[in-house]
């Protein structure tokens, strides 16, 4: 009892933060999914540190990557390639730097710091973005998102515990069904299509909603297998513990995370 406690009121005050932050202002906004980002980054390292050490420039370059996309208009070509350009001489700069640290693994380091770059600070920074889709709108635009995941997940675990019975993944992920996940799709679906009464403010049709919802479910759960493969590989069961009864950052944002660039690209195509 004491655990399910801990558990609602974490995940409560996780979605109060979440929220507040989107609508209060964009500087919020970017510190708070920064902050996100120095935390996931942390535990992402942690759980590396028995196989190979990243170095202090890895969390410079990921800060510098994070501020670099998070205020560039990506809007713009000229923009975007002068990001992409900065970006990549970044990542080289992980190469210097190993050529120095004398590591026996120094690939695999630059690797894992590539890896850790695009799985977890681009699509924090990505988030930024959202504002700017249609204005104002964009923040409910990001709000939906959030809430669509939410509502997924909780439809898939209590669908998975009342009928789960087959495995989706039982080598990476045991615990998933295929019950819940068919299940808790059909339900968010449902639930989507009439979205527009939560949020009036936003062009989107029906069918256009029932569109998200489907690039946020197929590529949110492919997120949440590819963190589970992610711990396994690493025999760990949760990325951290920093908030009880759900692990860790990096456990909360697993979907968003892999989500977040796809979703990005089919709001751009449906709204412009």
């Amino acid at each position: 009892m004491k655990s399910v406690l801990t558990r609602t009121v974490t995940g409560l005050l996780f979605i109060a933060v979440i929220i507040a932050s989107i609508l209060l202002s964009n500087r919020v906004m970017l510190n708070v999914f920064l902050l996100f980002a120095c935390v996931a980054l942390y535990e992402y390292r942690s759980l590396l540190q028995q196989k190979i050490k990243l170095s202090v420039f890895f969390y410079i370059v990921s800060l510098s990557v994070y501020l670099l996309v998070s205020i560039t208009e990506l809007q713009s070509v000229l923009s975007a390639t002068a990001l992409l350009s900065i970006i990549t001489g970044l990542f080289f700069l992980l190469f210097i730097v190993e050529l120095f640290r004398r590591q026996e693994q120094a690939f695999q380091t630059i690797a894992y710091s590539v890896l850790g770059i695009m799985w977890i600070v681009l699509p924090f920074a990505l988030i930024n973005h959202f504002p700017l889709i249609r204005g104002v709108e964009g923040r409910f635009l990001l709000l939906s998102v959030f809430i669509i995941i939410w509502l997924y997940d909780t439809l898939a675990y209590c669908v998975g515990m009342l009928i789960g019975k087959h495995r989706l993944f039982e080598r990476i992920s045991p615990k998933k069904s295929w019950e819940g996940a068919i299940g808790s799709t059909l339900l968010t679906l449902t639930a989507v299509y009439f979205a527009n009464v939560l949020f009036p403010m936003l062009p989107l049709t029906p069918m256009q909603w029932i569109g998200l919802a489907m690039v946020i479910i197929v590529f949110g759960t492919l997120g949440d297998l590819v963190e589970s493969l992610f711990k396994r590989q690493l025999s760990v069961k949760d990325s951290g513990t920093i908030l009880p009864g759900h692990g860790g950052v990096l456990d909360r944002f697993d979907s968003l995370l892999f989500a977040i660039p796809f979703v990005w690209f089919y709001l751009n195509i449906i709204l412009n």
